[in-house]
């Protein structure tokens, strides 16, 4: 019995397999990188806004870093909801539409601390 070559037929069929988890994780850490950039934001923004008591710099905050579907409202503390999408890094692979998010969080100050809290 000749047993050469059955490690290479393993490793021919595993890299397909290898090749759908290292997509998987380049996809899903991409979303991850770029949601947590848009969470830093808002609390970006909602720092600033309060610290330096400048709704229209925590506005031109969001617009600098891409955030365009946002809602500010304020009255003695910032509260911002935003909403948008990732595009995937694979589509055509998953055939997946954009990852959608949504996040709303509330900025106040206590006892001259900026305190942030998301809804």
């Amino acid at each position: 019995m000749n047993n050469k070559g059955q490690v290479l037929v393993i490793f021919l069929l595993l890299i397909p397999i290898l090749l759908v988890l290292l997509t998987v994780a380049v996809d899903v850490g991409n979303v991850m990188i770029k949601t947590y950039k848009v969470k830093s934001v808002i609390k970006e923004a909602i720092t600033y806004g309060l610290e330096k008591n400048n709704l229209d710099g925590a506005e031109t905050l969001l617009i600098k870093n891409e955030i365009k579907d946002y809602k500010i409202n304020s009255n003695n503390n910032i509260e911002i909801e935003v909403k948008g999408s990732i595009k995937p890094t694979f589509p055509h692979l998953f055939d997946r539409k954009d990852y959608e998010y949504s996040y709303k969080y509330l900025g106040y100050l206590e006892e001259g601390k900026v305190t942030i809290v998301k809804e």
